[in-house]
């Protein structure tokens, strides 16, 4: 890491600046305060005078206040317990993820007829060091053309080491069948159940969610029953995944290192933040400018338009993400300015955004865009045509590296097996199989989102779609963007924190014309981040 400390402008090497920097002071300043407060309860004077009452309210009333700058790092700014704890049971929890939980009964198949099967999973071992289980024999007679042949032939073949699971082929035939032959489909649903399990290695629990899609795509006709889990439960559940996989923290970090790098001398920065959460990634942004060797910039502003997981009235989470960025950039003295934009996304226009002449422009889409997804793309185009009005200096673009979205069922099917496979495989070196918390968060985070993308009637309820970086690059080059190649600094700054992290060597960066950084798994591409101009 010794090299990357020589570059002022690297983000990691700026915040462990400014951590040994203001140590001294942090300490200096908590014995003062503690003089203080001893003082003043040496006097029996409970509560403390209007003065004292002032520094306990701005430093202990607002729950989701950021740590101080001292104590705020960059390498673990995404899984603070602190700053995490701090939004758990507060009345202003907001989904961390772009969709609500659908509420399905997941340990059961509904009969043509009205009847309920229950079948029990199959138990499963739970010894972390066993040996590895002998590749399953593949199928005497295989078909030369059989469907899920057929279905394997998109765009994203599965896993090699799993592609004759039987568990896969089965579901694979049973998505074939689900337009022409529906009751052999459910038929089919029925052998695979005694097979699958959320408590079973990770083809098992991949399979488990994919049947529980097939079974709602199946039986029911209407939309599924209002979402069940609670927003402590998504923060919990993301909070642990963050924890354990490095997603999050790479697509931040890769974004907020080309924005810095575009702009180093800006002294007036804007930054356009479509689909804008709690805001927690910004606050190693802002404590990076203010430790600038060429000064502060005079202003920064952050423009905020909301995630679709908001709902219909995202005012009150915006107003408190603004609140907690400002109050963290008055302790880094920074002049901020945050604006919550309310207009819909498809209304958008460039007069909805307040931007200067002086200022540089930022536009940052951090797993956004696919909201907008749809067969025409129009969506798509026109918010990237907005952005582009806007002049930026830099635009960031991060999304899920799958073609889920203009492709026919069959074909989308395999593509989310094998994407999801991937990502439940990752999830294993990290937590155990008998972990409660393993089995909540892929019920939360992914079984409801495989059960948006292959589960749910055509049209306008399917609402997990994807694309692949090279749909991503067409649409940005169409709206007249150039990529942008990472600099040395910011991949070698991704690599170390796989490498901080002590993740499983199986993640890797994959850094591919013109200008794409992917998050890897195996070999296979997971999140990709690109810049454009």
């Amino acid at each position: 890491m010794a090299f990357m400390c020589t570059d002022s402008g690297n983000l990691m090497a700026i915040a462990q600046q400014v951590i040994a920097q203001q140590q001294q002071q942090h300490q200096r300043q908590q014995q003062e305060q503690f003089h203080q407060i001893q003082s003043s309860t040496a006097s029996a004077s409970w509560p403390p005078p209007p003065d004292h009452q002032s520094a306990f309210a701005s430093a202990f009333s607002d729950p989701f206040s950021f740590p101080p700058p001292q104590s705020f790092k960059l390498s673990d700014e995404f899984d603070s317990d602190e700053w995490m704890d701090s939004l758990i049971g507060s009345g202003d929890l907001s989904p961390l993820f772009a969709d609500p939980p659908l509420s399905t009964d997941l340990d059961r198949i509904i009969m043509p007829r009205g009847d309920v099967l229950t079948i029990e999973p199959v138990p499963q071992p739970v010894k972390r060091d066993k040996e590895p289980e002998p590749e399953p024999e593949p199928d005497p007679d295989p078909e030369p053309n059989s469907k899920a042949a057929v279905s394997c032939s998109s765009s994203q073949s599965l896993p090699s080491s799993s592609s004759s699971h039987p568990v896969l082929k089965l579901l694979l035939d049973c998505a074939q069948l689900a337009g022409s032959n529906p009751d052999l489909a459910i038929k089919t649903l029925a052998q695979i159940r005694p097979l699958v399990s959320k408590l079973g290695d990770p083809i098992q629990r991949v399979g488990f969610y994919f049947t529980e899609a097939l079974s709602v795509r199946l039986m029911s006709t209407a939309s599924p029953p209002p979402p069940s889990s609670s927003s402590e439960e998504f923060t919990l559940c993301y909070k642990t995944l963050n924890d354990a996989c490095p997603y999050s923290k790479f697509a931040h970090l890769t974004a907020n290192q080309a924005i810095l790098e575009a702009t180093e001398s800006a002294t007036h920065i804007h930054i356009i933040d479509f689909g804008v959460m709690q805001g927690i990634q910004w606050a190693a942004f802002l404590q990076a400018l203010a430790t600038r060797p060429g000064g502060k910039p005079s202003r920064v502003r952050i423009s905020g338009i909301p995630s679709p997981s908001l709902g219909s009235s995202p005012m009150r989470s915006l107003a408190a993400t603004g609140n907690r960025l400002r109050e963290f950039a008055e302790l880094l003295e920074l002049n901020f300015e945050f604006i919550p934009i309310l207009t819909p996304v498809d209304q958008l226009t460039e007069s909805d955004f307040r931007v200067d002449t002086d200022e540089s422009v930022a536009v940052n889409f951090m797993l956004d865009l696919y909201h907008l997804l749809d067969d025409s793309m129009e969506r798509v185009q026109y918010v990237l045509q907005v952005a582009k009005s806007l002049n930026p200096e830099v635009v960031t673009l991060g999304e899920y590296e799958a073609n889920l979205n203009r492709v026919v069922f069959v074909n989308r099917f395999a593509n989310a097996l094998s994407y999801y496979c991937s990502v439940f495989e990752s999830i294993e070196p990290a937590m155990a199989r008998d972990s409660l918390e393993r089995v909540e968060v892929e019920r939360v985070l992914f079984g409801n989102r495989i059960l948006r993308a292959v589960g749910l009637a055509e049209g306008i309820e399917r609402t997990d779609r994807m694309e692949e970086s090279r749909e991503w690059m067409a649409q940005m080059e169409k709206s007249g963007f150039m990529s942008v190649q990472f600099s040395n600094y910011a991949i070698s700054q991704a690599k170390v924190l796989l490498w901080n992290y002590d993740y499983s060597a199986k993640y890797s960066l994959v850094d591919s014309t013109p200008g794409f950084l992917s998050l890897a798994w195996d070999g296979k591409k997971l999140l990709t981040v690109s810049s454009w101009r």
